[in-house]
C-alpha cells in the first residue's frame, strides 16, 4: 500500500487544527482509510519534522498527497467544500486560458498520445510545498501511473516559458539538451542510454522511431517525458511563483485525474490555478481540444433501501445526504416512487465510483465507523468443503499417482504471459480495467500459460518434468449474466526429449478412467499445439477439454529448449457429468426393483435365518472417535454438536442429546465409540453423521448416561466382536433399522452386542458405572 511523509507544520497548517493525541487523530485517518505508520521525531527541528501515513486504498490516488489527506480529514468534520468551478472546465464550458496553449504533434499518436497542463501562481513556493510536489509526483506516477508508462508529471518555471509549449516527436540521434543532474548536452538516445533515469524508465520508449520531447515556442527543451526534465526550464527552486504542470501518457481520464488532483491541492493551499488549452489532432475521448483542469466524472445513482439493506441500519434521507457530503461529493435527491433515489456527483479529484455499492461505502464511512454497532451473527452454520474442492482433491491424487508434481500459481498476469507467449488472440482474456502493475493486467484464460512459467525456469532441473495445477480460469463469455465465466480446471504438462501425442493420450484416458468417464476425441486447431498432434476431449458430446504436443514456436517464446506436451480439462463439467451419470443410474436400478421384486426379495430374506454375528460382521461399523469440539445447537435445548476426529482426516460431525446430562466438559478428549456407517440425519438445522454409544444408570434418584469410550484405541480405530476380525468392507450407510437388528447391552459392565464382547485394539470395552443395561 502506498505511505506518504508529510511535513508536520504543513500538515497542521492546511488541515486547521493540530491533534496533539496521537490515539485520537490514528482514529481520524480512519475516514481516509488510512494509518499512522510513524509519529515525527520530536528531537528534530520543527520544520523538519515529518509523519508518516499509510494508505490502504489504491482506488484514492487523491489522498497521496499532504494536500489530499488535510482536505479528506476537513470535509469528514464537516468543514465546507471548496469551490473549484472557478477554473474547473466541463463539457460546453472550457475556461479562458489567456493563450496558455499548448500544441501535441500528431506523429505522437502511436508512442505517446494524449497531453494535460495547467499552471500554478499566486505565491512562493517554500521547502515544505517543493518537498510535497515531488512526493506527488512520484506517488501519482509511480504507482497510478504504472511506473511512468501511463502517466509522467513534469514541473517547470512558468517565468523562462514561452508560450504557447510544443509536444513533439523528435529524431533521438539529433536532438540534444542538458537534463537535469547531466552534465552535458546529450542526444536523447544517449541519455536514454546513459543517464540515470534513463536507464530506469528508457525502456518505455526506446523502441519507437521517435522520442516524445516538450519544448516551448522558442524551441528551448522542457524535458524528455516521461524520463527527464532539462537542467534550463525543468530545473525549480524554492521561491519560484508560477510553475507549469504537465502530464502525458496513454490514457486520457487516467491524465485528467491526475491533473485534477494536483491541481485542487493546490488550490486547497490557497494557491490560483490558470487553465491550459491543449490542442490535439485526433480524438482524445473529449474532444481533439480540452482545457485543464476538466471535470468529466459521471454521476452514479444509490436508492436508500440499498444502502439501509447493505449497512443493516435505518438511515434517514438526510443523515446519508450528510456522510455523502462529508466524503466531498455533491448529492442530489430524487423520488422514484417509494424509493429514495441519491445522484452523487464525485469531486473532480475522484474517479472511483462505478456501482452503487462505492457510494454505499461512502456513506459508511461519511457515517463514521463508530456509528454501527457490533452484532453478534444469528446464523448457526457448519463449515463444510465444497463439493468442487473435494471432486478435485480427487483429481490431485490421480494426478500424483502418474508422477506428476503440484504448482500453485497466481490467476492474475501480463498480456506477454497469457496471450502473446501462447500464440492466441486474446479475443476471450479479461483484462483488469486499471492495474496498478502489468504483471497483473489480465486475468488467465488457461492453467498452461502458468505452467510454462514455471517450466521456463526449470531447464536445469533433470528430466522428464511432470507439473500439474487445479485451479480457477476465467474467460468472456456472453451467455452469463456477467459476461465472464470462472470454472475449476486442470492443467498438465510434461516435458521430455520423447514427449508424445500418444504419451499424452495415454494419460488423458488413464486419468478419466479413474474419473469414471467414457469419452471420444475429435480434431481441434489450436495455435498452442501442433497440427494433427493435438485433440479435443469429448464428454456427453461436449468438448470439455484438449490436449497435445506443444508447438515449437511456443516453446520458442518461453525459450524451452525441449519438447512439450501438455492438456485441459474442465474439472467442474466432469464432475457434474459424473453426477448426473449417478444420479440416472439411481433411478434406472430403482426403476427395476417393482413391487413384485421387492416382494420375492422380502420372503427370501425372512425364509433365511438371521444371524446376528454375520449381520454385525457384515454390516455395522463402529470406531473410536475422538471428541475436538462441542458446541449447543440453539435450535435443540438437549443437542449438542460434536466435532470429532475419526481417524478419516476430514472432521465429523455428528448430534447428540446429551445436554441435560453431561457437561462440555466431560465430552472434551474422549475417546468415543460411534456407529460409523449410519446415514447422515438432520436435526434442528444441523446434519448428524453419526451415533455415540452410550447407556443410561441410576445415581442418588437421578438417571444419568455413561459413553461407551476406548481411552487406549486412536481415532479411526475399527471396534470387533470379541473373536472376529470382522469384514473388512461395509457398506458407507446404513439406515437405523439395519443398526438395530442386534442387540447392543452392557453384561457385567462389559459392552457387547450380537452375543459378544465389543473389542477395541484387541481390549474389551467396559463401563465403570454401568454393570448390566441396554446400549443406546
Amino acid at each position: 500500500m502506498p505511505k506518504i511523509e508529510v511535513n508536520e507544520k504543513l500538515f497542521w497548517n492546511l488541515l486547521g487544527t493540530k491533534y496533539n493525541d496521537w490515539e485520537l487523530f490514528e482514529k481520524k485517518l480512519t475516514s481516509a482509510k488510512a494509518e499512522l505508520d510513524e509519529k515525527p521525531n520530536m528531537e528534530d527541528k520543527e520544520d523538519d519534522r515529518v509523519i508518516k501515513i499509510e494508505l490502504n486504498d489504491t482506488n484514492r490516488p487523491d489522498l497521496w498527497s499532504t494536500g489530499g489527506i488535510t482536505r479528506c480529514l476537513r470535509e469528514h468534520e464537516g468543514a465546507k467544500h471548496s469551490d473549484y468551478s472557478k477554473f474547473m472546465s466541463k463539457a460546453g464550458d472550457l475556461k479562458d486560458t489567456a493563450s496558455r496553449d499548448a500544441y501535441v504533434d500528431p506523429e505522437l499518436r502511436y508512442i505517446r498520445p494524449y497531453m494535460v497542463s495547467f499552471v500554478i501562481s499566486g505565491k512562493a513556493i517554500d521547502n515544505a510545498m517543493l518537498i510535497d510536489i515531488m512526493q506527488t509526483q512520484e506517488k501519482l506516477c509511480w504507482n497510478f501511473g504504472r511506473k511512468r508508462k501511463t502517466v509522467s508529471m513534469g514541473v517547470y518555471r512558468q517565468a523562462n516559458v514561452k508560450w504557447p509549449i510544443h509536444f513533439n516527436a523528435c529524431d533521438p540521434d539529433t536532438m540534444k539538451f542538458q537534463p537535469l543532474q547531466g552534465e552535458s548536452v546529450q542526444t536523447l538516445r544517449e541519455i536514454v542510454e546513459t543517464h540515470p533515469k534513463g536507464k530506469e524508465y528508457g525502456h518505455i520508449i526506446k523502441d519507437f522511431p521517435k522520442f516524445p520531447v516538450l519544448q516551448d515556442d522558442k524551441g528551448e527543451v522542457m524535458s524528455m517525458t516521461p524520463i527527464i526534465n532539462s537542467a534550463t526550464l525543468g530545473q525549480i527552486e524554492i521561491g519560484d511563483k508560477e510553475l507549469v504542470v504537465e502530464l502525458t501518457g496513454a490514457d486520457m481520464k487516467d491524465l485528467m485525474l491526475s491533473a485534477n488532483i494536483v491541481a485542487c491541492d493546490f488550490a486547497d493551499a490557497g494557491y490560483e490555478i490558470l487553465p491550459v488549452k491543449v490542442h490535439h489532432e485526433y480524438d482524445t475521448g473529449f474532444g481533439k481540444d480540452v482545457t485543464i483542469p476538466y471535470y468529466f466524472q459521471d454521476t452514479t445513482d444509490a436508492r436508500l433501501s440499498a444502502i439501509n439493506k447493505k449497512l443493516g441500519e435505518e438511515l434517514t434521507e438526510a443523515q446519508v445526504t450528510d456522510a455523502l457530503q462529508r466524503m466531498g461529493n455533491t448529492v442530489t435527491v430524487k423520488k422514484e416512487g417509494n424509493e429514495t433515489v441519491f445522484t452523487v456527483a464525485p469531486a473532480p479529484y475522484r474517479n472511483d465510483f462505478l456501482h452503487e455499492v462505492d457510494v454505499i461505502e461512502d456513506v459508511m464511512i461519511g457515517m463514521g465507523l463508530d456509528y454501527f454497532k457490533p452484532a453478534k451473527p444469528n446464523d448457526f452454520t457448519i463449515g463444510r468443503l465444497l463439493p468442487v474442492t473435494l471432486y478435485s482433491r480427487k483429481v490431485k491424487n490421480i494426478l500424483a499417482g502418474l508422477g506428476y508434481q503440484e504448482m500453485i500459481f497466481n490467476y492474475l498476469g501480463s498480456k506477454k504471459t497469457y496471450i502473446d507467449n501462447m500464440g492466441i488472440d486474446g479475443s476471450n482474456v479479461i483484462e483488469i480495467a486499471n492495474p496498478m502493475s502489468e504483471n497483473y493486467q489480465f486475468i488467465r484464460p488457461s492453467i498452461i500459460a502458468s505452467l510454462f512459467e514455471a517450466e521456463a525456469q526449470s531447464g536445469n532441473a533433470v528430466y522428464p518434468h511432470k507439473i500439474f495445477e487445479v485451479g480457477k480460469i476465467a474467460y468472456i463469455d456472453p451467455s452469463e449474466n456477467t459476461g465472464t465465466k470462472t470454472i475449476q480446471s486442470l492443467g498438465f504438462l510434461t516435458a521430455s526429449n520423447n514427449a508424445n501425442f500418444n504419451e499424452a493420450a495415454s494419460e488423458v484416458s488413464t486419468i478419466l478412467y479413474y474419473l469414471d468417464h467414457k469419452y471420444e476425441v475429435v480434431e481441434t486447431n489450436d495455435p498452442r499445439f501442433i497440427p494433427g498432434r493435438q485433440a479435443g476431449i469429448i464428454v456427453n458430446g461436449k468438448q470439455c477439454g484438449i490436449f497435445g504436443e506443444i508447438h515449437p514456436q511456443i516453446l520458442e517464446n518461453w525459450a524451452v529448449g525441449v519438447p512439450c506436451v501438455a492438456g485441459e480439462i474442465d474439472v467442474e463439467y466432469i464432475m457434474e457429468a459424473t453426477a448426473k451419470a449417478e444420479d440416472k443410474a439411481t433411478k434406472e436400478a430403482a426403476a427395476k426393483n417393482d413391487a413384485k421384486a421387492a416382494e420375492k426379495k422380502a420372503a427370501e430374506n425372512a425364509a433365511q435365518a438371521f444371524d446376528p454375528v454375520d449381520h454385525f460382521n457384515k454390516y455395522i461399523e463402529l470406531r473410536v472417535a475422538k471428541i475436538e469440539k462441542v458446541e449447543t445447537n440453539p435450535q435443540g435445548d438437549k443437542l449438542y454438536i460434536e466435532t470429532m476426529d475419526d481417524g478419516s482426516g476430514t472432521p465429523r460431525i455428528i448430534q447428540s442429546g446429551l445436554r441435560p446430562y453431561l457437561k462440555e466438559e466431560e465430552l472434551l478428549g474422549k475417546h468415543v465409540i460411534i456407529a460409523a456407517n449410519l446415514a447422515p440425519r438432520k436435526m434442528k438445522g444441523v446434519e448428524s453423521h453419526g451415533m455415540l454409544l452410550a447407556s443410561d444408570y441410576m445415581e442418588d434418584g437421578k438417571e444419568k448416561v455413561e459413553l461407551l469410550t476406548a481411552p487406549w484405541a486412536a481415532p479411526g480405530t475399527v471396534v470387533t466382536l470379541e473373536g472376529y476380525e470382522g469384514a473388512t468392507e461395509k457398506p458407507a450407510k446404513i439406515d437405523i433399522d439395519r443398526f438395530c437388528k442386534v442387540e447392543y447391552k452392557v453384561i457385567n459392565h462389559v459392552a457387547h452386542s450380537a452375543g459378544k464382547a465389543l473389542v477395541a485394539s484387541g481390549k474389551k470395552i467396559t463401563l465403570e458405572k454401568v454393570e448390566n443395561a441396554e446400549i443406546e
